[in-house]
């Protein structure tokens, strides 16, 4: 669980700007990536660009992390779901059972920091605009296609970590 926890941290700080600048590219915001990175650096700094969302980027990696590996290490544990019972394809599906539930305790966070991204804006003021404005249904959001895509993510991730360690 340490190392989970631990990866997510480093994660978080690696991934912060590298998200903003996806998040405002993906709304539309400006033309280049390069234009986004020197908007942003003019803007805010470089304080802006490596810690706007990462306080909700924090809150989301390190339990995220911590219960994909647990849950994954879980599933493959067991008589129902674990190699002897699923065989090659135990990996590719105990991954996607771990990917798509892990992101939901996490997913309030993930809409909370995509906003605070976009808008910089603080985010317990962000907080308080999703309640006001769409109520608790608001922090989910955009759940179904996470769940998805990160089923779909982890289960192609494991099947190849599986299969190159005992491959290679």
């Amino acid at each position: 669980a340490a190392a989970a926890a631990t990866a997510g941290l480093v994660t978080a700080f690696l991934a912060v700007p590298v998200d903003r600048i996806k998040v405002l590219m993906q709304t539309g915001s400006y033309d280049t990536e390069i234009e986004c990175f020197e908007a942003v650096l003019e803007s805010e700094g470089v304080k802006g660009l490596l810690t706007t969302g990462l306080v909700p980027t924090l809150f989301r990696e390190v339990p995220a992390y911590t219960l994909y590996f647990y849950l994954y290490g879980m599933f493959m544990a067991s008589a129902s779901l674990g190699a002897d019972t699923l065989g090659s394809m135990a990996p590719m599906i105990n991954g996607a059972l771990a990917g798509a539930f892990c992101v939901v305790p996490v997913h309030p966070v993930d809409v909370v920091k995509t906003i605070v991204q976009h808008s910089a804006m603080d985010w317990q003021d962000v907080v308080s605009e999703i309640y006001e404005c769409r109520g608790f249904e608001g922090f989910w959001e955009g759940l179904a296609p996470r769940m998805t895509r990160a089923a779909v993510n982890h289960s192609a991730t494991f099947a190849v970590y599986e299969y190159l360690m005992h491959s290679l």
